[in-house]
């Protein structure tokens, strides 16, 4: 009887000391992902695509969209560059946060300035289960938009079925943009790949 008391206290202290797992994996039905324990599904209701999201410890939201119109936010990346009209219209919060970042206020939109050089995000290909994607990460820290986007997952523009991914979030805690970009590269589209 002492025997099996010892061996229950034993079970019970070991269990208790092994540590939680940091990591969960989430299925979002034609995809999964593996994420902080902490981040959170939500679910959305998309019109013409498949939407879904998650919410971070830090409150930050990450959104998807698969579907024929998901979009790429590198074609509307446009560049931090204002005139001064423009730089007064902007609220607050948004001047608070060009405070950190590369930018440029001008007398006219119309001289000889390089864009380029002001552009909010930049991206590297990326290969995310079997497909080359775009992973997208802001020029500036908490200011522009962090994802991924798949230009197509199947189907093909010329046949009008073309289904394309994305999965941003924007002006994220740089803490969050770090584990979101791990977790990106965890993506197993198994409704594509597999």
């Amino acid at each position: 009887m002492k025997y099996t008391i010892y061996l229950i206290l034993f079970s019970t202290l070991i269990i208790s000391c092994t540590p939680k797992s940091k990591f969960k994996t989430i299925d979002f039905i034609s995809f999964e992902m593996t994420v902080p324990q902490n981040w959170n599904k939500i679910i959305i209701r998309g019109t013409d695509s498949y939407v879904g999201g998650i919410v971070t410890d830090q409150k930050d939201t990450l959104i998807f969209d698969i579907g024929g119109y998901s979009g790429d936010v590198m074609k509307n990346d446009f560049p931090l560059v204002y005139d001064k009209k423009g730089y007064d219209e902007l609220s607050k919060e948004q001047k608070g946060r060009l405070k950190k970042a590369k930018y440029l206020v001008v007398d006219s939109l119309s001289g000889d300035i390089d864009y380029k050089k002001y552009l909010k995000q930049k991206f590297v290909m990326q290969k995310i289960d079997c497909f080359n994607a775009k992973l997208i990460t802001p020029t500036n820290k908490e200011l522009g938009t962090t994802g991924l986007f798949i230009d197509s997952l199947e189907g093909s523009t010329k046949e009008y079925n073309k289904v394309s991914m994305s999965f941003y979030g924007r002006n994220l805690k740089e803490k969050t943009e770090k584990q979101f970009i791990i977790a990106l590269k965890t993506i197993k589209l198994r409704d594509y790949c597999h």
